[in-house]
């Protein structure tokens, strides 16, 4: 009998430190505070499909995406990032690649920096460490330095301004040695 009493206290005495040890302590929860500047959400490895008038325009894939959805409006990418343009039928067009990028969804504007590459349909490959692509007006931007290629042909130059899909653009200024073939050389082809 005496070693039955015991268990049920030994067992009541069990059953009250294990309540105690869930506890939580409102105190400590609330210390632990978010600062200010704290992205709203971050995405690891995500995919973005971007749409306007139910139809796919872009396609976002990136290694991390912070945002913030207060104040002024932001997306930070970083760990890599790739923007495919599509075109009306559902095609690739152009595709963006670069390091990091930040989207002021306010302004509709794209910044990307860090081993930035842009490559349209035509293959013609755009390199620099900068690029703007303002979505109002589908045009991209850079004040850097740039290096195009375009099949064997490869201009550098500072600056650049073009269509989204680099269908056309301008190089600013020319640094490089910019080879012209002949009148001769096309008629002879």
């Amino acid at each position: 009998m005496i070693r039955r009493g015991w268990t049920i206290a030994g067992g009541l005495g069990t059953l009250l430190l294990l309540l105690t040890a869930c506890k939580n302590d409102l105190d400590k929860v609330a210390a632990v505070e978010v600062p200010a500047n704290a992205p709203d959400r971050i995405t690891r490895q995500a995919t973005y499909t971007i749409t306007d008038s139910g139809r796919v325009r872009n396609r976002l894939e990136a290694g991390r995406i912070a945002e913030w959805t207060t104040g002024t409006r932001r997306t930070e990418i970083t760990d890599g990032l790739r923007l495919d343009f599509v075109g009306t039928d559902g095609t690739v067009t152009s595709t963006l690649t670069a390091r990091r990028g930040t989207i002021l969804s306010d302004e509709r504007r794209m910044e990307v920096n860090e081993q930035v590459v842009f490559i349209n349909a035509q293959g013609e490959r755009l390199e620099t460490e900068q690029l703007t692509w303002l979505q109002d007006s589908a045009r991209i931007h850079t004040d850097k330095p740039v290096r195009v290629q375009r099949g064997s042909d490869v201009v550098h130059g500072i600056g650049l301004d073009a269509a989204e899909d680099m269908s056309t653009y301008t190089i600013r200024q020319i640094t490089g040695e910019l080879y012209l073939p002949s009148d001769d050389d096309h008629q002879a082809q």
